[in-house]
């Protein structure tokens, strides 16, 4: 055993003024207090009573300058408390009263101190006690001496890390012999910041704080320390606290926590572990990259071997076992394809436990090791320990994810939004309630949203669809051209018997693609590639083998993925792309401001551009107030957010292959109408042949002319709003003037009237420029 003065950090630290002092008096009247009251069997403490007596006469009182005179009396301290151990591994040793430091102890208990010795930080909060703060052992041990509140357990956890392994310790301090007075009158204790709280915090104790001033008090005598190993209470309480509070384990940082915690259940040098929750989607496992990397059976080199995943690992999933080899002590599965292929990535032994749940498969959790020794009993108990808790954390990582998926299903891919849900949940219930009541299959109440006001706009792409085909033209040239010089080459060499069908047709379509309007022939033209050109290369390879490998190129290029025939068209559709995610990420800005003004129902429609619906009224969101004047609001808001559109679009064409331009609209309805939910499409549409015009006038009004004139009324850098009455201009005017105060567009305003369309009459427009500004 040694005499070592070591600091250690037990969350104590002696504060200025504070009198402490080491001493055995306290530890010498207990000896006496205890041979008083117990006169039979007490000759150890007498002769301990002694020894001390004689020592104090020798040396004085123990204190920090004599501790090396005390060492063998300190050392029958141990025994007195330990019994005669043989154990060495003890980890035990004596402390200041203020225990920031150990001055004698055993070998075992320095060793484990030395280095990479951290505390670990709590991280309850429900009570007053569970409240972490400087010196509040201290605290605690005031509050108990002297206001007989009740000791409590105060865990301080540590953590040792050798190598690659952590485990973890808990320190146990007895201030059984520390001696504690008081220098003045004790403070009255204040306990109504604690009144009716469930969780505290650092604030509530402050007044606490205040009261007991540390440095009033003295502490003398000496504590025991004691080191006892919690690594498996340390790890079972964490993987309770995951599953308690699944949710905050998201993202890289939460896998990241996740698999720390993970990494201590295996606690030997060259073991490695894999934790993995398993959801199914349609019969296949749904793999996450960041937690399937350290898997062996759900790895790249297992899972994504078609041979395997056909056979044996399908099977082992639908009916799992525990999966091994190379574990010492005879532990071995049986022999399968899947076992096979796991002793063929280089592992020495592994062993994979299945997580059953309600007789389901939620998850794997996997331990291996790639160098010698292997895989004993002794770990696998300890990783059976932890079955049940892994198996309900996978079960709960699997429930969370679902409902993940379900709203990102719910929100990206349906058109049920958040602003609507209330009324399918109620119209749901509702039905649920008649289906127990009634025998017949009760009707759906149809999903009606009456008197809302709608918001229409629409960002298209100028002449998408010359672009396109122009595009399309480009690149089947390329593709006539090289057959045609294929063809050419074969006639040079002489190939014979070829076939006068496929020359015949070939003729026909590069016939189609220099003439006018190859739009007319473009499935014709598809046909041929995919199904003439095929055939003629077979052919061909059938009657001159020798030419296999050159026909095995000409497959290669003329496949529609090779970049060098397919250019001009991936370049348009880059382009338009890039356009189209740069407005769509704007609209989803406008949505976002709109729905802070009032709860609305948004939707996008894609075409060459993009077009949105927007609803908002009271029977959207009854728990809100709507005004009228909302609508001018969300008006600005939207017109602001189409301007923008136009700027980033403008200075978007310098970085795409093809520059594209947009045009801008906007039609405003001057009424409220009724929408209802088409089960069909599910989306919603208009309901009523008089709102039905909203849907006519919106799909029409973009090939509209300005009257009696060629030009159309949407162009590129303006925004054309659509409107088809006068009381609606006033308000129009003003909020155009608001938005052109702001720099988004011109202060001039063409007013404008539009030629009939078919069954739609006097509509009218405004029309504004964009302010362009090139940025660099």
């Amino acid at each position: 055993m040694l005499v070592k003065t070591t600091p250690i950090d037990s969350h104590v630290v002696p504060v200025n003024g504070l009198e402490q002092s080491l001493s055995l008096w306290p530890f010498l009247n207990h000896l006496q207090k205890t041979i008083e009251e117990q006169a039979e069997g007490m000759l150890v403490p007498k002769i301990a009573n002694e020894l001390i007596l004689a020592k104090i006469q020798q040396h004085g009182d123990l204190n920090s300058e004599n501790l090396g005179s005390y060492h063998d009396l300190l050392e029958s301290l141990y025994h007195l408390a330990k019994g005669v151990s043989t154990d060495r591994e003890i980890k035990w040793a004596l402390g200041y009263p203020i225990p920031d430091r150990v001055f004698f102890g055993t070998s075992s208990f320095f060793e484990l101190i030395d280095h990479d010795f951290q505390r670990v930080e709590s991280n309850q909060n429900k009570s007053f006690l569970d409240v972490d703060f400087m010196n509040k052992q201290l605290y605690l041990l005031i509050l108990e001496r002297f206001y007989h509140i009740p000791a409590i357990s105060n865990k301080l956890r540590f953590k040792k890390t050798t190598g690659e392994i952590s485990r973890f310790f808990e320190l146990e301090i007895d201030y059984a012999y520390v001696d504690i007075q008081p220098k003045e009158a004790l403070p009255e204790l204040d306990l109504s910041s604690f009144k009716n709280k469930d969780t505290f915090n650092q604030k509530d104790i402050e007044p606490i704080l205040e009261a007991f001033d540390l440095s009033k008090f003295s502490f003398r005598g000496f504590t025991i320390c004691t080191l006892v190993d919690c690594h498996d209470a340390y790890v079972t309480e964490k993987l309770q606290e995951l599953i308690n509070n699944i949710s905050i384990y998201t993202g890289e940082d939460g896998i990241d926590k996740l698999n720390d915690i993970l990494a201590n259940i295996v606690t030997y040098e060259g073991v490695k572990s894999s934790f993995y929750p398993i959801l199914k989607l349609n019969g296949i496992p749904v793999l996450s990259p960041d937690m399937s990397k350290s898997s062996m059976l759900l790895g790249d080199s297992v899972f994504y071997d078609k041979d395997i995943m056909a056979g044996g690992l399908m099977k082992y999933l639908d009916n799992p076992y525990i999966l091994s080899f190379g574990v010492d002590g005879g532990i071995e599965s049986q022999s399968s394809e899947l076992k096979r292929s796991l002793q063929k990535t280089g592992l020495t032994s592994y062993i994979c436990f299945p997580l059953i749940h309600n007789q389901d498969l939620v998850g794997i959790f996997e331990i291996y090791t790639r160098t010698k020794p292997g895989l004993n009993r002794n770990m696998l108990i300890q990783v059976r320990s932890f079955y049940t808790l892994l198996a309900q954390l996978a079960y709960d990582i699997v429930l969370s994810f679902k409902s993940e998926l379900n709203n990102v299903i719910l929100h990206k891919y349906t058109s049920l939004q958040p602003a609507v849900e209330w009324k399918f949940n109620q119209v749901a219930a509702a039905y649920l309630g008649e289906l127990i009541h009634l025998s017949a299959e009760p009707e759906l109440e149809k999903i009606v949203f009456n008197e809302v006001y709608p918001f229409y706009a629409a960002v298209d792409v100028k002449d998408s669809s010359l672009l396109r085909n122009k595009s399309y033209r480009e690149d089947i040239l390329k593709r006539v051209d090289y057959i045609g010089s294929l063809i050419e080459r074969m006639d040079e060499q002489k190939v014979k018997s070829l076939n006068e069908n496929f020359i015949n047709r070939f003729k026909e379509v590069e016939a189609w693609t220099n003439g006018a309007n190859l739009e007319h022939y473009l499935l014709d033209v598809l046909s041929f590639f995919q199904e003439d050109v095929p055939a003629f290369l077979d052919s061909v390879e059938k009657k001159v083998p020798a030419l296999h490998d050159s026909l095995a190129t000409c497959r290669r290029k003329l496949q529609y993925s090779y970049a060098d025939m397919n250019a001009s068209n991936e370049a348009f559709e880059r382009s338009l792309q890039k356009v189209n995610q740069a407005v769509k990420n704007e609209m989803n800005q406008f949505n976002a401001q709109v729905q802070a003004i009032f709860p609305s129902y948004f939707e996008t429609f894609r075409t060459d551009g993009i077009e949105y619906d927007l609803y908002v009224g009271q029977s959207i969101a009854p728990r809100h107030n709507f005004k009228l004047s909302i609508l001018n609001q969300i008006r600005k808001e939207q017109i602001i957010s189409i301007a923008r559109i136009g700027q980033q679009t403008f200075n978007l064409r310098k970085t795409l292959s093809i520059p594209l331009e947009t045009t801008q609209l906007i039609f405003i309805h001057p009424n409220a109408i009724d929408i209802s939910f088409r089960e069909d499409e599910r989306r919603f549409d208009v309901e009523g042949s008089y709102n039905i015009r909203y849907q006519m006038i919106k799909k029409r009004i973009d090939k509209a002319y300005v009257l009696n004139s060629k030009e159309r009324l949407v162009q590129p850098n303006t925004i054309a709003i659509v409107y088809s009455r006068n009381q609606i201009a006033r308000d129009l005017r003003i909020c155009l003037k608001q938005v052109s105060e702001l720099g988004l567009i011109e202060p001039e305003i063409e007013e404008l009237q539009l030629e009939n369309l078919q069954g739609i009459s006097d509509l009218m427009a405004m029309r504004v420029k964009i302010v362009l500004t090139e940025r660099n």
